[in-house]
């Protein structure tokens, strides 16, 4: 028994003295991971447009500091990403010129719905506060999601991006049920004169068999019809989200005035 106990103490004090090797390794590559990042950082130059600390832990990459923009916010990290297992990005954007969430909001809108791929089948919404901006709704495919948010970074004054928009179904039932549901919509008289059209009415989500409409129309006879259109197919459940023009109006009033008040 005492010479088996014998035995095992150098296998643990082995073990024991190698786990301190490799903590000091990893601090030691910790160290050099952050002045990789560091010269990155600088040979983009960041210096001149930003102030940021990089620290390590393990492998993982923390930014802090204040960015001018939010698209150097973003390059920073793509940056960083390059050499870090993982980024914590806690960067703060202080725009030099501040800018109204009125005048940001029309810049993003334009940036967003005019883009040449914004199609029949994306629908977002765009909501600025505090130079913030939420984006809703969804988009075809995931590549638009990201693009929609590179997009925004070249926006001044934008502080940051809250990112919630849904991506459209991919299954084989949800793409023939989508463009079913497009199609019937405009052929239908009450809609045929915006066929064809990039800034069409109606939008059509659908996600395993799931329809929503959303969108602005002109009456409430339109909104019942395009509902009843989806609803006519093999849904599985149709909510209708579409908005009458003057009553959208008098809501966006109404926020505009309890966001003043």
């Amino acid at each position: 028994m005492r010479a088996r106990a014998l035995r095992g103490v150098p296998a643990v004090l082995v073990g024991v003295a190698a786990s301190l090797l490799a903590g000091s390794a990893f601090a030691g590559s910790d160290a050099d991971l952050q002045r990789k990042i560091e010269k990155r950082l600088a040979r983009a130059g960041f210096a001149q447009r930003a102030d940021i600390k990089v620290s390590v832990e393990s492998g993982v990459a923390r930014l802090s500091g204040i960015a001018l923009r939010y698209l150097d916010l973003r390059e920073a990290e793509r940056l960083a990403r390059k050499d870090a297992k993982s980024v914590v990005n806690l960067l703060r954007v202080v725009p030099e010129v501040p800018r109204s969430d009125k005048a940001i909001r029309t810049d993003a809108e334009n940036a967003v719905l005019r883009w040449e791929r914004y199609g029949p089948f994306d629908a977002v919404g765009i909501d600025v506060t505090d130079g913030v901006v939420r984006l809703t709704g969804w988009v075809e495919d995931p590549y638009k999601r990201t693009q929609i948010e590179e997009r925004l970074a070249r926006v001044d004054a934008i502080r940051d991006v809250h990112n919630d928009l849904h991506v459209q179904g991919f299954s084989a039932g949800d793409v023939s049920l989508r463009r079913e549901i497009h199609e019937k919509i405009y052929s239908d008289p009450l809609f045929e004169r915006w066929a064809g059209l990039l800034d069409q009415p109606v939008r059509v989500f659908v996600d395993r068999g799931r329809v929503t409409l959303a969108g602005k129309v002109t009456s409430p006879v339109e909104q019942t019809a395009a509902g009843m259109i989806a609803r006519g197919t093999l849904a599985f459940r149709v909510d209708n989200q579409l908005q009458v023009e003057g009553d959208a109006a008098r809501k966006e009033d109404h926020k505009k005035d309890d966001t003043e008040g």
